[in-house]
């Protein structure tokens, strides 16, 4: 499993740091070159230019509805990775600690890993109509496994002869919890944050593509019926700077926060 530790660390180092960004800089630039010359093959209904893509952006951006449709998937992704983390960061606690428990979750963890988001999605609007609650629900639902999956990796991978240590010492199971567990868990946790912000933000628009009447995914709903590229990829461009803001902004704090609490 990945450790946040480690990354956390190489890129305090100068050298590496710098390094990366200009990698990093190199491989958007071949992405944007790629893409213009892509677009000049095919036509605009295919394929929208760099150019065009970015005026279209602008022109949204000035709207209120642009900044309305943004701000209801973001609440939407928000409540669906707290309701997601938390129940699988729970269960995980539950299913680690004891075994037992952990075999009759598996048929659950399976299929929840193993059924199509669409498939979820209609099966959600049947119960729960179109909006907002089937949306936070599919996207709840879908997240709940990867978390779980990675508490349960970090509790396994849990020294231990710490554990039987402090089993000897008649250490309550709060403490095992706190003390223990929860830093073992952290670095692994925090690998399964990277991959349920990524996926949550997919699934949310899926969602909403599919069976709501507001927010990003409605607005490419509405681009595709209206057949216009530019808009289309212009709100792909929102989502990924959506998903790499809250990498930036909420996950790379917390990967410092474990470093230093793994000190």
């Amino acid at each position: 499993m990945h450790d946040c530790t480690s990354d956390a660390f190489l890129m305090k180092v100068p050298g590496i740091q710098r390094s990366a960004t200009l990698w990093l800089g190199l491989g958007l630039c071949l992405l944007l070159v790629c893409w213009w010359l892509v677009s000049r093959v095919f036509d605009e209904i295919i394929i929208a230019s760099p150019v065009k893509t970015i005026s279209s952006l602008a022109a949204m951006m000035v709207t209120g509805s642009f900044w309305k449709s943004v701000g209801v998937t973001f609440e939407r992704f928000a409540l669906g990775l707290f309701f997601g983390s938390v129940v699988g960061l729970v269960f995980g606690l539950v299913a680690g600690l004891k075994r037992e428990i952990r075999w009759v979750f598996e048929p659950f963890r399976w299929v929840l890993m193993t059924i199509p988001p669409a498939v979820l999605v209609v099966v959600s609007m049947i119960w729960f109509g179109m909006g907002s609650v089937q949306t936070i629900f599919v996207t709840s639902l879908l997240i709940l496994p990867i978390i779980y999956v990675n508490t349960l990796a970090g509790i396994d991978a849990v020294d231990q002869q710490l554990v039987e240590m402090a089993s000897i010492y008649r250490a309550s199971t709060t403490m095992l919890i706190r003390e223990l567990y929860l830093p073992g868990v952290g670095g692994h946790l925090l690998a399964g944050l990277s991959l349920a912000t990524g996926m949550g933000i997919r699934i949310v628009v899926l969602a909403e593509l599919l069976g709501a009447y507001s927010g990003i995914g409605y607005e490419f709903a509405l681009a595709r019926t209206n057949l216009d590229t530019p808009v289309l990829f212009a709100w792909v461009i929102v989502c990924l700077i959506l998903g790499g803001g809250l990498e930036v902004c909420l996950l790379n704090p917390v990967k410092r926060h474990c470093m230093q609490w793994q000190e």
